[in-house]
């Protein structure tokens, strides 16, 4: 019997000694699910942050146009400082007023225009953000906060199961006339006219080179692109030594067209960021952000006396700009559909345009307006490119029909080279106007004699041509 209670008593203090470290546990679970949901009731009522929650929400939708470089209504949104400031219109923020905030009332509608401009309303959940973060005192960021920079996506390599030429993105002639630069995929070919030989290869660049330009001097090249929906980038590079001089970024979008200033002085940049900017070739600064296109800016040009730029735009406008103040002079606005290229008459008081809508329009331009005398549905389908000659007599268009067009400055038709492989988006004219350039998506380039229409000789696979003997590859260093 003794035996039996003390196996009893052993039995009792071990299930006792269970219970108790059972309940131990459970009271240790349940003090720091406590603790745990304590944090989480604190994290949850915690003001939203202007570094972590906030900022990324005004870079992803505003700053294209709210920046420094860009500051409709004078309103910069890029840092915390500047958006506290305010614009034209006072302060945007009323600390622990949403209600009153002008910046709420933009997003959510109630002043108008509603913002984004042109784009979709902000998710409610990113308005209710912003709104909690303003209620809250509108916080800067703490010491220790960063709002997170863009990062550019690295992309896999993929090779091709067969082989690929680039497109011809541009084409432009030297002053002269005896060279003629090809842009394609990240490359620039230089190429003597006279032979079709390949001088060098000025490699480098982000992306498709969409845009050349030559020093009137000559002595230079400007190569424009960059990374879609990045950033636009412009290379300078020596003709003579095929050097790399300046790399300039900005834009918030590729670049589609640039243009050098006859004095030299300036070259304007269009971009689909629907900005156009100015820059001095020779500090690689930006001078002047021309801001007044609602949507994509495809092409600009310089009057021959540099006094004035012309921009075309997706938004169905050609805008005249005064280059010395920056000033828009008027908007000339009787496309139907958006305009992929503009050219100033040699004479300086007549631009031409075309695009979508296949029409040619001339407008004549005085100090303080401009009206339209010319235009004519000329195609099939989408104007392409549109060139000006140098002697002023001849206005050429490239459309989507596959069709090259020669006309005179009445937009009577001179001349037609039908069937085209493939779509020509590049075009350039010689100095003196005996040779016409037509650059190829499918990678091709043919010289077209401007009189007769004949090719000066075959169609070039251009970027698949060898280079000769002494010709350069220019990589540039420090990328």
């Amino acid at each position: 019997m003794s035996t039996y209670s003390e196996t009893l008593r052993a039995e009792c203090r071990a299930i006792a000694l269970t219970i108790a470290v059972v309940l131990l546990l459970f009271g240790y679970l349940a003090l720091n699910d406590g603790v745990n949901l304590s944090f989480r009731v604190m994290a949850a009522s915690a003001p939203p942050s202007y570094a972590r929650d906030v900022a990324p929400i005004l870079q992803k939708n505003c700053i294209i146009c709210h920046s420094h470089a860009a500051h409709k209504s004078g309103l910069v949104m890029d840092s915390y400082e500047a958006l506290m400031k305010g614009g034209e219109h006072g302060p945007s923020v009323v600390p622990h007023d949403a209600a009153s905030s002008r910046l709420v009332a933009m997003l959510e509608g109630g002043a108008k225009p509603r913002m984004p401009l042109d784009d979709d309303p902000l998710p409610a959940g990113d308005i209710a953000i912003i709104k909690d973060w303003i209620n809250a005192g509108a916080a800067g960021p703490g010491a220790s906060e960063t709002a997170a920079p863009i990062a550019v996506p690295s992309t896999p390599k993929i090779p091709t199961e067969v082989p690929v030429s680039s497109p011809v993105a541009s084409v432009r002639f030297s002053p002269d006339g005896s060279v003629l630069a090809v842009g394609g995929y990240r490359d620039v070919r230089m190429i003597e006219t006279a032979s079709g030989n390949v001088l060098a290869s000025l490699s480098g660049h982000t992306d498709y080179v969409r845009a050349i330009a030559f020093s009137p001097d000559g002595t230079r090249i400007a190569a424009a692109g960059g990374m879609p929906q990045l950033f636009g980038e412009i290379k300078v590079w020596d003709v003579s030594s095929h050097r790399l001089l300046k790399s300039m970024q900005g834009h918030k979008d590729c670049i589609y067209s640039i243009a050098w200033s006859p004095d030299g002085k300036l070259i304007a940049s269009a971009s689909y960021d629907r900005m156009v900017k100015l820059w001095d070739p020779d500090s690689g600064k930006e001078q002047r952000n021309l801001q007044d296109h609602i949507d994509a800016v495809f092409a600009v040009a310089f009057s021959p006396d540099g006094k004035r730029l012309a921009s075309a735009s997706q938004d169905r406008t050609v805008k005249i700009w005064e280059v010395a103040s920056g000033k828009r002079l008027y908007t000339l606005s009787d496309a139907s559909d958006g305009l992929t290229s503009v050219a100033f008459s040699p004479s300086g008081d007549q631009v031409a345009a075309a695009g979508y809508d296949k029409t040619i329009y001339i407008w004549q331009l005085a100090g303080d307006d401009g009206h339209l005398i010319q235009s004519l549905i000329a195609d099939e389908e989408s104007m392409l490119a549109l060139a000006w000659s140098p002697d002023g007599k001849t206005i050429v268009t490239a459309s989507a029909d596959g069709t090259i067009r020669f006309r005179n400055t009445k937009l009577d038709l001179m001349g037609v080279i039908d069937r085209q492989p493939d779509w020509v988006e590049a075009l350039a004219i010689s100095p003196d106007s005996k040779w016409l350039a037509a650059g190829r998506y499918n990678g091709s380039l043919s010289i077209y004699d401007i009189n007769t229409h004949k090719e000066m000789r075959a169609a070039t696979m251009i970027f698949d041509v060898p280079m000769s003997s002494g010709a350069q590859s220019a990589v540039p260093s420090g990328r």
